[in-house]
C-alpha cells in the first residue's frame, strides 16, 4: 500500500473513531508514521482529505446501489433497500461510520447515503398506491438510517426482526 493510501486509510479510520474535528493532521501523520508534510503534500490540507474520503464514500455506496436501481418491481425494489444493512462489506463500516458521523457537523451529507435512492422510493410507494408516498417514504428511510446505524454499531443484534418488522409495516 503506497503512503498516500495509508494517511486516507489512517484518516478514515481516527474521523469514524473521533470525529473529523477532534481529529488533527498531526495525529494522522503520527498514526501513519508520515510526516505532516506529506499529508499537505497529496491533499493539501485536512479538508483535503474530507474531500477525498466524501469522494471514495460515494463511489462505495453507488457501488451497492447499483444492481438494487435496476429493479422494475416497486415490492422486490423496496425489499432490497431494506437489505442494504447485510450488503455493506465489514471492510466499508469505517467509510460508513464515517459518514454517519459526519452527517451531524455536515448538512450537505445528511442522507447522502440515501440520495440515491430517495426518488425511486417514493415512486415505489405511489406505485403501490400509498396514500401519502412523500411521508411513507421519509418513515422509511428513518427505519432505514436506524437499521443501518444498529447494524454499525452492533453487527446485525436483532436487526433481521426488526428489518423483518419493517417489512410487515409496509406490507411487502
Amino acid at each position: 500500500m503506497d503512503k498516500k493510501t495509508i494517511i486516507l486509510k489512517v484518516a478514515l479510520e481516527l474521523f469514524s473513531e473521533r470525529g473529523y474535528a477532534a481529529t488533527s493532521t498531526r495525529m494522522i501523520s503520527k498514526q501513519a508514521a508520515v510526516s505532516e508534510g506529506l499529508i499537505f503534500r497529496h491533499y493539501q490540507n485536512k479538508d483535503g482529505l474530507l474531500k477525498a474520503l466524501y469522494a471514495e464514500g460515494i463511489s462505495k455506496i453507488e457501488e451497492l446501489y447499483e444492481p438494487m436501481l435496476k429493479l422494475e418491481h416497486p415490492k422486490v425494489f423496496l425489499k432490497q433497500v431494506l437489505s442494504i444493512p447485510f450488503l455493506i462489506k465489514e471492510d466499508n463500516f469505517p467509510i460508513w461510520r464515517f459518514f454517519y458521523n459526519q452527517q451531524w457537523y455536515d448538512p450537505q451529507l445528511y442522507r447522502l447515503t440515501t440520495k440515491l435512492l430517495s426518488d425511486r422510493v417514493c415512486d415505489s410507494f405511489r406505485l403501490l398506491d400509498y396514500k401519502d408516498p412523500e411521508t411513507e417514504t421519509e418513515t422509511f428511510f428513518v427505519l432505514l438510517e436506524g437499521i443501518i446505524t444498529n447494524v454499525l454499531l452492533t453487527k446485525y443484534n436483532l436487526t433481521f426482526a426488526v428489518v423483518e418488522n419493517t417489512i410487515r409495516k409496509f406490507n411487502l
